[in-house]
């Protein structure tokens, strides 16, 4: 799993999938139900605005998009089935929260790869080893094509 580039939301030419997405991660980030157009609006001073603090991320299983990361503010995010508002994972103080031990665990490895895991947060070294014990199994797929004759 792989996490895509990371780009800004803007609400021009926002499919309505992801404006639910949006409505969706805010209610899980603050309690309240507003609309993705009340949740980038012009910030009036205090300091609610998600305009310019908000990017969107697809995260890759091989080439097929399987989930939609939204990554607000500086420590909050949260992870959707593609194209749907089931949350399955969320960032909170910048730590990675899944009930899913094994999808954890794959957030958690492209999180780090992606250098998207402050390696102060508590879990670091745990998906820092699962990275690191995945590289000689990725090397050992790549294969070279056969030297001409």
């Amino acid at each position: 799993m792989r996490i895509g580039a990371r780009q800004p939301v803007e609400l021009n030419g926002m499919t309505g999938a992801a404006r639910a997405q949006i409505v969706a991660a805010g209610k899980l980030y603050d309690g309240e139900d507003k609309t993705a157009e009340e949740r980038f609006a012009e910030d009036d001073g205090s300091e609610t605005s998600w305009k310019g603090y908000c990017f969107y991320a697809p995260i890759f299983d091989g080439d097929e998009v399987v989930y939609d990361a939204y990554f607000i503010s500086v420590d909050s995010g949260t992870f959707f089935h593609a194209g749907t508002i089931e949350a399955v994972a969320g960032i909170i103080q910048f730590g990675l929260e899944c009930e899913d031990k094994a999808l954890r665990d794959e957030l958690g490895v492209a999180m780090v790869s992606a250098n998207l895991l402050p390696p102060a947060d508590g879990s670091y070294a745990h998906f820092k080893a699962l990275l690191d014990a995945e590289a000689p199994a990725r090397a050992r797929t790549i294969t070279k094509d056969p030297a001409p004759s």
